[in-house]
């Protein structure tokens, strides 16, 4: 028998995107500094909503390409078509993030180009873009860098779906204690098509994250891939209650996305365990993690989270440290409402890999909006990976 779950599609930190309306070639208003680049001959300008660009949302992010040395008496230098064009979506300060390779149409008047973006959180972004243009050698190119809000900063809009959901259905009931099949299918929210191409994100396909409603219960898991586009996995949950699960993967080219949806596990619940701040130095199976930060951690901007990690014997910092899913650490942080998410890498540069051979782990990660965030860290020493919780206050939480 299969049970399916109803999904529980929240905002989960991720970018939303809204589309302003096209001005003509005669009416284009001077782009603001850094979004418009001279190129030769060319003139190459990113368009920008005024509103500006929000988390959690698919949105149309235009560009517009004008060849200066054809004038029209009217409307100026004349849009180039017949365009074929490239681009690449990264986040620098999260270097481990899969990067986007939005789809590119054009637009209703000549030289107009849209770009099909979703920004999975907060931050500054990089979109670089390759244009073949009819006639030139050589593709020209150009980087632009965008400042995403937080979708918590869209007060009072109702956000735009997201490109995809999970739908997630379980082989019979689930019971506390017993063994589960859990069964995931990621699915476009347009076509309600069945994904089954994805690029890979630290050596897997699939993160699947689970925990319990409370947050005092946590999981990092792998589903395994199916021929007809499922994922599954045998799963067991130590009691009943409600459960949040999390589907991270990436799209082939779409980057990261952080999918929500709940589960119903029947058994005996134990008492929630309230969330309060917790200490900043926790040991777990051997291995001592001290947490630091900028007091108060800011809202609504990128921080440096370092974990110190030392031998709970010797004291000594922990120089053994071993790559797990492709990095010396991994770092999952949910807000106590469930909605935010956060999947975060050590620097993979050459200094923050130096640092973490050091025992000194450093993540970067941001906070949309106030409240108690439940952290773990995970790191592989000696073939084990030992999970080590923080709970984090962030601006004003009670």
């Amino acid at each position: 028998m299969l049970t399916t779950h109803r999904l529980a599609l929240g905002t989960l930190a991720l970018v939303a995107l809204l589309s302003a309306p096209r001005p003509t070639l005669a009416q284009v208003a001077p782009a603001p500094a850094g979004l418009q680049k001279t190129l030769g001959k060319y003139s190459l300008t990113l368009r920008v909503p005024a509103e500006g660009i929000f988390a959690g949302e698919q949105l149309d992010i235009e560009f517009r390409l004008l060849d200066t040395s054809k004038l029209d008496p009217v409307s100026g230098a004349t849009g180039v078509t017949r365009v074929q064009a490239k681009a690449i979506v990264t986040m620098p300060e999260m270097a481990g993030m899969p990067a986007q390779s939005p789809k590119i149409h054009t637009e209703g008047v000549p030289g107009d180009y849209g770009l099909e973006c979703y920004f999975p959180h907060g931050g500054q972004y990089q979109i670089a873009l390759s244009l073949t243009i009819p006639g030139e050698s050589k593709p020209l190119t150009a980087r632009f860098l965008v400042d995403v809000q937080d979708a918590e900063a869209r007060q009072g809009k109702k956000p735009a779906p997201k490109p995809y959901f999970v739908e997630l259905k379980s082989v019979g009931s689930a019971e506390a204690g017993k063994p589960v099949e859990l069964r995931f299918t990621i699915r476009d929210t347009k076509t309600k098509a069945v994904v089954k191409d994805f690029d890979i994100a630290h050596t897997k396909v699939f993160h699947l994250l689970l925990a319990s409603r409370d947050l005092s219960w946590f999981a990092h898991e792998h589903p395994e891939a199916q021929p007809d586009g499922t994922f599954t996995i045998s799963q067991v949950f130590p009691s009943g209650g409600e459960y949040r699960v999390y589907a991270d993967v990436a799209p082939r080219g779409a980057g990261s996305q952080i999918l929500g949806t709940s589960l119903k596990v029947s058994g005996a619940a134990p008492k929630p365990v309230a969330l309060v701040p917790s200490a900043t130095k926790n040991t777990v199976d051997g291995i001592t993690a001290s947490f630091s930060a900028t007091n108060p951690i800011p809202v609504g901007r990128s921080t440096s989270l370092a974990f110190l990690l030392t031998d709970a014997s010797s004291g000594q910092p922990v120089t053994d440290l071993e790559p797990y899913l492709g990095a010396f650490g991994h770092l999952m942080i949910i807000h106590q409402d469930g909605q935010t998410v956060v999947h975060s890498h050590p620097a993979e540069d050459e200094a923050g890999l130096a640092q973490s051979r050091k025992g000194n782990v450093l993540f970067n990660a941001r906070f949309p909006k106030p409240g108690l965030y439940k952290a773990w860290g995970q790191f592989q020493r000696a073939g084990k990976v030992v999970t080590i919780p923080f709970v984090l206050k962030i601006g004003g939480a009670k």
